[in-house]
């Protein structure tokens, strides 16, 4: 999908790997895409012909959530019912990485890393 708009925004890559990256889901011109910087913080970023919504979530604690949309919402309104369902797919998986309910592979360049999970001081 040729876009105008990148995949993640360059503030959230400054001085850091993306460690991997995967297309989760896909309906149409929609996806939705998940990244793993080096550092463990996940990138979700969903995509349509002229927008994208991008979400940061820090599953170990140390910073919150963060939610960015750049361009306009779509005028067809099947690809906007996808758009806030894929929206919604990103959203819950936030929920569960920050709740400690999805494991994550562990960057190489943190040995000794421990994640950290809700009640545990």
């Amino acid at each position: 999908m040729t876009d105008r708009f990148p995949r993640w925004p360059s503030a959230w890559l400054d001085e850091r790997d993306l460690a991997t990256e995967e297309v989760v889901a896909r309906a149409g011109d929609v996806e939705l895409v998940s990244g793993l910087r080096s550092d463990g913080v996940v990138l979700l970023s969903v995509s349509w012909p002229g927008g994208r919504r991008y979400l940061l979530v820090d599953p170990v604690g140390h910073q919150g959530p963060q939610a960015l949309r750049a361009g306009e919402k779509s005028d067809d309104a099947e690809t906007a019912r996808v758009v806030e369902a894929l929206w919604s797919q990103a959203l819950n998986l936030a929920k569960h990485l920050i709740d400690g309910d999805v494991e994550l592979p562990l960057p190489q360049s943190r040995s000794g890393w421990r994640p950290w999970r809700r009640g545990s001081g």
